[in-house]
C-alpha cells in the first residue's frame, strides 16, 4: 500500500512539474518583457503583447499546477486521432502558404474548409456555410477592423 501512495505521489509531482516548467518560462518572459514601455490599449507600446502573452502564460501554467496536484490519476490516453492532426495541420500550412501569395479571404476560406473536415461526420454544406461565415468574420475583424496590412485578396 505504501509503495502505490509513494507512485502516486511521484506521478502526480511529474505532471505538476509540466506546469512549472511552463510557469517558469511565463516568469522569464516576463523578466525580459518588462523593462519595455506598455503603453495603452489606443497606443501599444512594445511591450504590451509580450507582457500580456507572458502574464496569460503564467496564469495557465498556475491553474495546470492546481489542477494537476487535485486531479485523480490520468486515464490511459485513446488512440492517435490521425484524421484531426492531418487536416488540422494541412489547413495551418495552407493559410501561411497562401496568406502573402493569395490574400487573407482566400487563405483564410480554404484553410477553415479544410480544417472542417478534421471531423469524420463533416458535410460539404454545413462546411461550406461555416467557411463562408468565419471567412466574413475573419475579413471583418482583421481587415476592417483592425485594419492589418494583408491584402484580402491576390497581390
Amino acid at each position: 500500500m505504501a509503495n502505490t501512495e509513494n507512485h502516486a505521489d511521484q506521478n502526480m509531482a511529474s505532471r505538476a512539474a509540466s506546469g512549472g516548467v511552463l510557469l517558469l518560462a511565463g516568469l522569464v518572459m516576463l523578466f525580459f518583457a518588462w523593462g519595455y514601455p506598455t503603453g495603452t490599449l489606443n497606443q501599444m507600446g512594445a511591450g504590451f503583447i509580450p507582457q500580456a502573452i507572458a502574464i496569460l502564460i503564467s496564469g495557465l501554467a498556475v491553474a495546470i499546477i492546481v489542477i494537476d496536484l487535485k486531479a485523480p490519476e490520468p486515464e490511459r490516453a485513446g488512440p492517435v486521432h490521425w484524421r484531426g492532426l492531418i487536416f488540422i495541420s494541412a489547413a495551418v500550412i495552407i493559410f501561411a502558404v497562401l496568406v502573402d501569395v493569395a490574400g487573407l479571404v482566400p487563405s483564410m476560406f480554404l484553410a477553415v474548409a479544410v480544417s472542417m473536415f478534421a471531423d469524420h461526420q463533416a458535410r460539404p454544406v454545413p462546411v461550406l456555410i461555416y467557411t463562408l461565415l468565419a471567412t466574413f468574420f475573419g475579413w471583418l475583424l482583421f481587415l476592417v477592423g483592425l485594419e492589418l496590412p494583408i491584402p484580402a485578396f491576390w497581390r
